[in-house]
């Protein structure tokens, strides 16, 4: 028979159990005690470097670039407990600024002057740098850099007792390092970004032309210097060139005489119509005249705005005028001794006149010629002095010398004239051409003979006053009326009274004895009295000029 064994399960071992006793129990609440301190500890260590990393981040986030660094370096240097530091930065590969702390600034300029110092090297190979620098001390360099292309933007420098760092502090120092290096980049956009705002602000305000930018939604309206120039009151300045003047651009329709068309113009471009011919505006009354053109505004094929050019053409239309004036005087002075000599010529070949009157209509028909010669001499001089390309030779001239050479043709041109000039005792020599100034002294003394025709004394007059001489011109003749004065040195201006119509002239003279003036930096005046004769008074600089 087979025997049967039952199978029996080993017994276990249980489990020791501690002993109700005391000593177990006090055991037990001390290494508890322990924990919870050493918990507590932890926490109030995390808590500490919680509120650092904020701090830095407060820092990074709301201070400028150089307080942030300093404020980030204090913090990390607490935080890995570090006495010794420093954030250096760079631009264009040049160190631009740095913040220390326990290390001279001079030591550390000459480390980023050495190839081989550990700065240099973080720089160059872009990663962490380690190296010894004496006994139980080691410096670090660890690189800032772009997160767009990599570069290298500042290096955190490190002054430590130990060989290495543990894994807690290399991650706070790779972590500050990656968001200096995002603040940094931000800045340097936010510079890009102002250095090109100012840069278009400039730009604009060169521009002469008064410019108006609105953005389509109205709500932002720019005005460049020129505007703001020309539509009093100044709108209120801003940071840079272009303004901004919203609340008070409507100076600009206030001062426009069309302010309806004005509006309505730019309420098309503002619906999307950009007319292609300009619009003429006057302002002030008619005292400012302007064109305006726009142009829309759009970027990547989207529509920002338009912007509204004012051009003023015052000055042009002005000078249309006046060279319209200009061909409407000379065609009438013209067509005067013109009608005379045919009016003439005609009776001298239609009708046989005895000797007397055929040579009276002679002297006529030659004073007539005489005149329209005269006429059109001045005519071509005025427009030579019009014309800033026609340049005349000055070189260092005596006005002193040239008056008394000059003195015995105006004596010989009239008989019933004195001509006297006295001149102080002074240096009269100035920068001068000297073909124009025969015909300046020619034009004023010509001229005081022809309106004193009774005869009398003429003086030329001249002393010194400063660095400037001045000279004067007196007649005794017949004088200029008060109301004509402002106007003596007008084109074809004469008096309209008796006495000038019987003397008669082109009434160029004095016009271009003004230009010969204002061409030689100079200026000249008048004073008269009706009846006692006319002063005219020239004062010139004599310092050296250069032509």
């Amino acid at each position: 028979m087979k025997k049967i064994v039952r199978y029996r399960p080993e017994k276990k071992t249980r489990p020791y159990r501690l002993k109700t006793s005391p000593f177990p129990v006090k055991t037990l609440q001390t290494t508890d005690r322990q924990r919870i301190g050493q918990l507590t500890q932890d926490l109030a260590e995390v808590e500490h470097k919680l509120k650092h990393r904020n701090e830095i981040m407060e820092a990074l986030a709301t201070q400028n670039v150089e307080s942030a660094c300093e404020t980030l370096l204090v913090k990390l240097l607490k935080l890995i407990n570090l006495e010794a530091g420093a954030i250096l930065l760079y631009r264009r590969e040049q160190l631009s600024h740095l913040v220390t702390q326990g290390v001279e600034d001079i030591e550390l300029i000459e480390k980023d002057l050495d190839q081989y110092s550990v700065l240099r090297r973080a720089f160059v190979m872009r990663k962490s740098v380690q190296l010894p620098v004496a006994e139980n001390m080691y410096e670090s360099a660890i690189p800032v850099q772009s997160p767009s292309n990599g570069g290298v933007v500042g290096v955190i420098y490190l002054k430590h007792p130990f060989e290495q760092f543990n894994l807690e502090q290399v991650g706070d120092i790779l972590d500050l390092s990656r968001k200096l290096g995002m603040t940094l980049e931000r800045h340097l956009l936010f510079h890009q970004m102002e250095h090109e705002k100012i840069k278009t602000y400039q730009l604009l305000d060169s521009i002469r032309e008064a410019v108006l930018y609105i953005e389509s939604s109205g709500e932002q309206i720019y005005a460049n210097q020129a505007l703001l120039n020309m539509f009093p009151p100044k709108l209120v300045s801003q940071s840079q060139g272009f303004r901004h003047a919203y609340e008070r651009a409507t100076s600009l329709f206030e001062h426009v005489d069309q302010p309806d068309a004005l509006h309505d113009y730019i309420g098309q471009l503002m619906n999307g119509e950009i007319p292609g011919e300009t619009i003429e505006l006057s302002a002030f009354r008619g005292n400012l005249l302007l064109n305006a053109y726009a142009e829309r505004i759009a970027i990547a094929n989207v529509e920002w705005g338009m912007m509204l050019v004012l051009r003023d053409v015052t000055k042009e239309k002005e000078l249309d005028l006046k060279q319209s004036e200009f061909v409407s005087i000379v065609s009438h002075e013209l067509r005067t001794p013109l009608s005379s000599i045919m009016g003439f010529t005609e009776l001298l070949m239609r009708r046989s006149l005895d000797g007397p009157r055929q040579k009276k209509y002679l002297e006529t028909i030659h004073s007539e010629t005489v005149r329209l010669a005269e006429l059109i001499d001045d005519i071509l001089e005025i427009q030579k002095g019009e014309d800033v390309s026609q340049g005349t030779v000055k070189k260092r001239l005596d006005l002193k010398r040239l008056v008394y050479e000059m003195r015995p043709m105006f004596e010989l041109a009239s008989s019933k004239h004195r001509i006297r000039v006295l001149f102080e005792a002074g240096d009269y020599q100035m920068t001068a051409s000297e073909e124009k100034m025969k015909q300046l002294f020619t034009n004023l003394i010509m001229n005081a003979i022809k309106y004193s025709p009774d005869g009398g004394t003429i003086q030329v007059r001249g002393h010194m006053k400063g660095s400037h001489m001045v000279l004067t011109v007196e007649d005794e003749g017949i004088g200029i009326p008060e109301k004509a004065l402002p106007f003596v040195f007008d084109k074809f201006y004469r008096a309209d009274n008796s006495d000038t119509r019987k003397i008669g002239g082109t009434g160029l003279g004095l016009a271009i004895c003004r230009m010969i003036v204002m061409d030689h930096g100079g200026s000249i005046a008048v004073q008269s009295e009706e009846g006692k004769g006319s002063t005219f008074t020239l004062q010139f600089s004599t310092e050296m000029t250069e032509d």
